[in-house]
């Protein structure tokens, strides 16, 4: 085999392995309600920003816990999801848009967005069927 031939196999090597995220890394994102919440938004939205603030319904909006937030989402959740490439993210002007993987997570990001519906519809006595 010539040494074209290894270079071109080792290239191809090399890319699928940077093409592959873990399943693991995409269960791991889902795992925390703000991360989830904010790739919930970018299913809609494909660019956030100061305009498109996005903060869980499930968080009290008591100053503190606003600021634990931004800081857990500036300092984990959002270096978390830019380092698998689910998103891109600029520090300085605080804007998040989808990353060259986001559509590799969406069907996952999908469906725990809908039995998150579902199970929201259940909760409020609205399950969908006619009662008597």
């Amino acid at each position: 085999m010539s040494n074209i031939s290894n270079e071109r196999a080792e290239e191809g090597e090399n890319a699928a392995a940077i093409q592959e995220v873990p399943l693991n890394t995409f269960f791991e994102i889902l795992a925390n309600t703000h991360r989830r919440q904010l790739l919930f938004s970018l299913l809609e939205y494909d660019y956030l920003d100061d305009d498109h603030p996005h903060v869980p319904t499930d968080v009290s909006s008591t100053d503190e816990r606003e600021r634990q937030l931004s800081l857990r989402m500036t300092h984990i959740h959002l270096p978390m999801l830019s380092a698998a490439d689910v998103i891109e993210w600029n520090w300085d002007e605080n804007t998040v848009w989808r990353g060259p993987r986001f559509e590799d997570i969406r069907p996952l990001v999908r469906m725990v967005q809908e039995q998150a519906d579902e199970r929201s519809m259940n909760s409020s006595g609205n399950d969908g069927t006619n009662s008597p």
